[in-house]
């Protein structure tokens, strides 16, 4: 009878020993065999982590992440981390799930990663704490980046009336000559979430550093889009913006940009005395401007916007080479987008040598007559007609194409702004007729295929 209830006992020893054991507080040491990236949010998985990974911040489905490490036996007494990189962290986890920011019976507490390269090793223990013997860790080493977020240029603003004056870009030389105002802004472009920031930081002939928390992000600051003025010294500089998701320059940082300009006070080659545009016509700009002298002077381009932002070149002049002689220059801009009820313009001249420089911008308020469909015949057979329409447009307008014959050749949509062009290729040279119904009514016109 002893020897049966001592062989009992063996039984229940060997079969209920391990299972008193980890109750205790250790476990054997085992295995870490991967890390999961985990969205702290719903606490559920997002994906495992491999070894080299990218991870985009901008195709996840939030920003607060946590790290687990599974191991091959669970639970074991404890799993330590050590996070080292763009930011570090060192913590120890003794009951599962093994999270490197930590948790709450799984709710994931919440960590935003910093843009960079990260090496993250876990390391499991059969006892609490990090004590007792080691098993096998895994290190892996991973990077962050954002392809959502990115400064995507800067633009030079007149801190007088608030209007861009050009896109400021890598090596360009502002003249403070030539440009309209003394008070200067820059402002950093760039597309954030609502509470994002952009931080500035400006070296050389002076020194600005900035956050921006409300867009326009600007480099001297501003009041709801009124900038203040900076009032630049002459010499070179260096500017880099940095977006990051939260204010105050705090959270995941997205893709900076760097340049590099000067700033002169000496005079351009080409002195402008004059620079004017006004409306002559329902559908006419004209501009004249003037020059007391030219030197190594190709052309000028003449740009034209409906926003002050975005500039397009829609005419050109030739330049005068090298005088000192007074020049005068005119040109007359016929084709003018159909909604737009102001213009701005500026002129670009350029120097044979490639080097550029911008005009004052003009604003020009149209005097705006009755709706009308112009057309503009093309000079050669393959090209297109152009058009243009001065009335209200709903977005679904159509242009019908017909002969002589009243024969339907083809329809095509009125292009945004209604301003366009209709292909003219396989039609025999003649006489043809556009034909567009809107809101306000039928208008047609006609043009010649040479």
């Amino acid at each position: 009878m002893k020897t049966k209830l001592y062989t009992l006992l063996l039984l229940l020893g060997a079969c209920w020993g391990p299972l008193l054991l980890n109750a205790g507080g250790s476990a054997r040491a085992a295995t870490v065999t991967g890390f999961v990236l985990v969205n702290a949010d719903t606490d559920l998985d997002i994906f495992a982590l491999t070894p080299g990974m990218t991870v985009d911040l901008n195709t996840l489905p939030t920003r607060n992440l946590n790290i687990r490490a599974d191991v091959d036996t669970s639970p074991v007494g404890s799993v330590t981390f050590e996070l080292s990189g763009a930011q570090a962290q060192v913590a120890t986890e003794n009951v599962p799930p093994y999270a490197l920011f930590s948790d709450v019976a799984g709710d994931y507490f919440a960590w935003t990663p910093l843009l960079g390269s990260y090496t993250l090793t876990a390391t499991p223990y059969d006892g609490g704490s990090g004590t007792g013997a080691a098993g096998t860790p895994l290190t892996l080493s991973f990077s962050v980046v954002d392809s959502g977020v990115a400064v995507t240029s800067f633009t030079l603003v007149n801190a007088d009336t608030d209007l861009d004056l050009i896109p400021l870009t890598n090596g360009m030389v502002l003249h403070l000559g030539e440009l309209p105002a003394n008070g200067l802004n820059i402002r950093a472009n760039v597309q954030l979430p609502a509470a994002g920031s952009v931080e500035f930081s400006l070296s050389g002939a002076q020194t600005q550093v900035a956050t921006e928390n409300v867009p326009p992000y600007a480099l001297f600051s501003d009041v709801a889009g009124d900038y203040f003025a900076w009032f630049p010294t002459p010499g070179s500089y260096t500017l880099t913006a940095t977006p990051y998701a939260t204010a105050n320059g705090t959270g995941a940082a997205g893709t900076p940009l760097t340049l590099t300009f000067s700033v002169s006070a000496s005079p351009l080659p080409v002195q402008l005395t004059s620079f004017v545009a006004m409306a002559v016509a329902a559908s006419e700009v004209q501009l004249r401007w003037a020059t007391a002298s030219e030197h190594n002077c190709r052309e000028f381009e003449v740009q034209r916007s409906l926003d002050g932002r975005q500039f397009a070149t829609v005419g050109r002049a030739a330049g005068h080479g090298t005088t000192t002689v007074a020049q005068a220059y005119a040109y007359s801009d016929h084709e003018l987008p159909g909604q737009a009820a102001t213009l701005y313009y500026r002129l670009r001249q350029v120097d044979t040598d490639g080097t550029s420089a911008f005009s004052p911008v003009q604003v020009v308020a149209l005097r705006r007559a009755a709706a009308e469909l112009r057309l503009y015949s093309p000079l050669l057979p393959a090209e297109a007609v152009r058009y243009s329409f001065s009335g209200p447009l709903v977005g679904d307008e159509q242009l019908q194409l017909y002969n002589l014959l009243g024969q339907g050749l083809g329809q095509f949509p009125v292009a945004a702004g209604g301003a366009g062009t209709v292909p003219t290729a396989g039609l025999a040279a003649g006489v043809y007729v556009l034909r567009m119904g809107s809101a306000q009514g039928t208008y047609s016109g006609r043009f010649v295929v040479p």
